[in-house]
């Protein structure tokens, strides 16, 4: 598995998904916050591209996904006892026990009692203590919810007898997969250079709080709490906190500090493909949902929210609660920003398989797959809120 890690940052750090600038100094301006730009402009060209759609269908497509999120998430305000929710085209279907069934029909969505995310996580968590001494084989393993069933990935070396034990379990799904690493990258889009010598991609700015500004970021960006600095060698903050320890069960989260004199600024920079995206706030997005990311390697690659709470082997270091989407990243992507449907932040990168070539800025037409840590989870474990531009 590879981890998309190669750690850099930038002066005014404007290059991943955040945009740090001087105290006191104004910040490298990519509009007026009040009306960023609408994340429903790349996204409409990226399905255009895809689906062969025109730009009105492409966008008549959008609106009612984002419709339906949000009547997914009225539901959720209400206590409706959500269990997973994923698109089949445009409809929306919601994982509820059968009590919950009829207040999901009455807001226009489809409600399915017979598969649920809770239910597929309690399978993918047998799936490691079945391979036993071949767990090393295993890549990934999580739930797939328009199928219904568990995915797991294995290495081509994979024993015959792992294959057999793991065939023979229900509601499980076996393919064979590439090996995979951590890609890093700090700052929602742009460069951030760790010291000594590595660089990442920098993630989401936000507050804790007390007051104190921070990044949140992969994990995997600051394990060993390094010292930050931009793409001038100006030092812009310290690595702080991490839950990710290398050849270990870890989730790939962390925190950097901000340098009192920075501020971050709540814009995702798609790195020259089309302009800043002011950050609205922070989601988990159903499956099925478009997102585009930004990182210092690739650019601006596009894709859809294929699953969550993913278990991934980055080459020994077991990873827990992972997202996975078809988007395309590639080692020094680590931590940007991945950004969806409503302008709502979605995750910093994590990583993808060893010896993906993206290009650059392919945003509509690099294909591969990718893992990113949810900002949801992060945020709400370090106690941060994220910056909005309201």
């Amino acid at each position: 598995m590879n981890l998309r890690s190669s750690l850099s940052i930038t002066g005014a750090l404007i290059g991943a998904s955040v945009v740090l600038a001087p105290m006191g100094a104004a910040a490298p301006s990519p509009g007026d916050p009040g009306s960023p730009k609408s994340m429903a402009v790349p996204l409409t060209e990226y399905v255009m591209e895809r689906d062969g759609k025109s730009r009105a269908r492409a966008e008549k497509y959008l609106e009612t996904k984002d419709e339906k999120q949000q009547a997914l998430q009225a539901l959720k305000e209400r206590g409706v006892d959500v269990d997973g929710a994923w698109f089949e085209g445009t409809q929306l279907v919601v994982g509820v026990p059968r009590a919950d069934a009829a207040e999901v029909r009455a807001a226009g969505l489809r409600a399915s009692t017979a598969t649920s995310q809770s239910e597929l996580d309690a399978i993918a968590g047998t799936v490691l203590e079945r391979a036993g001494k071949d767990s090393g084989h295993v890549l990934t393993v999580g739930a797939n919810l328009p199928d219904g069933v568990v995915d797991v990935r294995v290495t081509e070396e994979a024993p015959r007898g792992l294959r057999q034990r793991l065939d023979a379990m229900e509601k499980v799904s076996v393919s064979t997969g590439e090996a995979l690493s951590t890609q890093a990258d700090v700052v929602p889009g742009r460069i951030m250079d760790l010291s000594p010598g590595t660089n990442c991609s920098l993630g989401y700015p936000g507050r804790l709080s007390n007051g104190n500004n921070v990044l949140l970021t992969a994990g995997h960006c600051v394990e060993g709490m390094p010292s930050i600095l931009d793409t001038n060698g100006t030092h812009i903050g310290e690595g702080v906190h991490t839950r990710f320890r290398s050849g270990h069960g870890s989730v790939d989260m962390g925190l950097m500090d901000i340098d009192s004199e920075d501020t971050g600024v709540p814009y995702v920079d798609s790195r020259g493909h089309s302009g800043y995206y002011g950050v609205r706030g922070m989601s988990k997005n159903p499956i099925g949902s478009e997102l585009c990311k930004a990182g210092n390697t690739t650019g601006w690659t596009c894709g859809q929210i294929k699953a969550y709470n993913r278990t991934v082997n980055y080459g020994g270091t077991v990873v827990y609660g992972l997202a996975e989407a078809s988007v395309c990243t590639e080692g020094g992507d680590s931590g940007g920003a991945y950004i969806g449907v409503g302008n709502l932040a979605q995750g910093m990168t994590s990583g993808g398989p060893v010896g993906v070539e993206c290009g650059w800025n392919r945003g509509y037409s690099a294909g591969s797959y990718s893992f990113f840590q949810p900002v949801v989870d992060a945020a709400n474990y370090y106690g941060v809120t994220i910056d909005t531009v309201g």
